[in-house]
């Protein structure tokens, strides 16, 4: 017994339901692909359909998104062979580019500074050679003195302050034999010249002589020997000018080989030799040598 009418499940109403659904999708269809028509093309698809899908709920239709923003188009075109189904490959963007491989703007270099330019080395003056020394000679006297000679004037007093030496001179002549005679040997402090001979400070040799020992003591001269290279001798003159000799050279010679030319010979400058026995001694022949002071003429007062 039937309580109610039931509503026809018949099969002569499933055609209709299906061309409602397949309205449905493809007005669905269309509303996308008008609002996504930046797409890649898709290929049709030769599937049949074998089974009807459920019938789906209808539902009021939703609302239109906003168009996302527009992607560059696929740089490739693709075309599908007809009966042949090809999987389209996702759509990948473009890589970045890294900052370290991005071109950069041509930078042009600064230009070089000039290197400073080296001066050419100067090539040192010639330096002219200094003059050699004149080797000293060893009988040579000292230099010629640069102070003019005195003229002829007798000696008055002579002076040896090295070894204190100061005499009054007496005049002296040669013997018979021609040598020259020696003060008296009673008078220890006289010292005599050469009278005939060059006065002391004029041009040429003076000869002064003295004893070095006498019968009351020493003489004027017991210590001559022991002048050195040097020492001064003065010589008073009666015309009240000195004449200063400076000492080169102090020589001892036997009296049997005494060097005359050397001692008593002419110079061309003022000089003066001052004499005295030295060496041995004997009662018989006395002292055996003469010591001889050479000087020359250095100053004038």
């Amino acid at each position: 017994m039937e309580t109610g009418r039931r509503s026809s499940t018949s099969p002569q109403s499933f055609p209709a339901v299906k061309h409602l659904v397949w309205a449905l999708v493809a007005g669905t269809a269309l509303v996308v692909s008008g609002m996504r028509d930046d797409t890649p093309p898709q290929p049709p698809t030769t599937q049949a359909i074998e089974a009807p899908a459920p019938p789906a709920p209808v539902r009021s239709a939703p609302a239109p998104a906003a168009a996302p923003p527009a992607r560059p188009a696929v740089s490739q075109a693709y075309t599908a062979p007809v009966g042949a189904t090809r999987a389209v490959p996702a759509y990948v963007s473009p890589a970045p580019v890294p900052p370290e491989l991005a071109p950069r703007p041509p930078v042009r270099p600064a230009p070089l500074r000039p290197l400073p330019a080296t001066p050419a080395p100067v090539a040192p003056a010639p330096v002219a050679p200094a003059p050699a020394a004149p080797s000293p000679s060893r009988t040579a006297p000292a230099a010629r003195p640069a102070v003019a000679p005195l003229p002829p004037s007798d000696p008055v007093r002579l002076r040896i302050p090295a070894v204190g030496v100061d005499a009054p001179v007496a005049r002296l002549a040669l013997d018979a034999a021609g040598a020259l005679q020696p003060p008296p040997d009673d008078n220890p402090v006289l010292a005599g010249w050469y009278a005939d001979g060059t006065a002391p400070g004029a041009v040429g040799t003076a000869i002064t002589a003295g004893h070095v020992d006498t019968r009351v003591g020493p003489g004027v001269f017991h210590r001559l020997g022991s002048v050195r290279k040097g020492a001064t001798i003065e010589v008073i003159r009666a015309d009240l000018r000195t004449a200063v000799f400076t000492v080169y050279a102090v020589e001892s010679y036997d009296k049997k080989n005494f060097p005359d030319k050397k001692v008593y010979g002419p110079s061309a400058r003022p000089e003066i030799r001052v004499i005295t026995c030295g060496g041995g001694y004997t009662k018989k022949s006395g002292y055996r040598s003469n010591v001889v002071v050479f000087a020359v003429l250095t100053a004038t007062r």
